[in-house]
């Protein structure tokens, strides 16, 4: 199965072995969802968990439908230059900034991943033109699972794909508290305001 961690887990830079964890529901969704405008404009993203320091540039375009559509560019020629687009929504939920993802395309073809619903990123500003963005951690969030913190199911095997199927309302209290945003792993990119 073809896996992208940084944006369909954030920006489908890397390959990696299993999907990151999903929800059945938008985070933030019992909320007003609305555009955070912060992140409007150009922004040059890094890895923070690869040595690849070929640019990767993310184009933050609001829309008024209250989602954002986000067109990423990994420089590079063909075949190593990719670009991908995805639809966000953004939340706020006791203090936790919270990024809803979907991939829509890659490479000018529509997503053929079969997963349904949206990865969340959880993202901190750094100041007025840097943020950094956290992926959920694939152990951590399996083990609240499957400690019944967190409505949700694990496939079987090592990289068996975690979803997380609470109710919005449960959903949305959870991610709002310490635990839940303890379910974020290490940095996963920074990004840096261009203009």
């Amino acid at each position: 199965m073809r896996i992208t961690p940084f944006f369909a887990a954030a920006a489908m830079l890397l390959l990696a072995a299993c999907f990151p964890p999903t929800t059945t529901h938008p985070v933030g969704s019992t909320t007003a969802m609305t555009n955070d405008p912060a992140l409007t404009g150009l922004w040059r993203g890094k890895s923070d968990q690869s040595t690849d320091d070929r640019g990767l540039y993310f184009h933050f375009l609001p829309a008024t439908d209250n989602t954002i559509t986000v067109v990423m560019v990994q420089a590079g020629a063909q075949p190593d230059g990719d670009w991908m687009v995805a639809s966000i929504t953004t939340a706020t939920l006791g203090g936790n900034h919270i990024m809803n993802a979907q991939l829509k395309f890659s490479d000018g073809k529509a997503d053929e991943d079969s997963h349904e619903g949206t990865i969340p990123l959880l993202y901190r500003f750094e100041g007025p033109n840097r943020v950094v963005l956290y992926l959920m951690d694939e152990d951590a969030t399996k083990a609240a699972i499957q400690a019944h913190k967190i409505a949700g199911t694990v496939e079987q095997g090592q990289f068996g794909d975690a979803v997380i199927t609470a109710s919005p309302k449960k959903l949305d209290a959870f991610l709002a508290t310490k635990k839940g945003a303890a379910l974020f792993g290490e940095r996963f990119a920074t990004l840096t305001k261009m203009e």
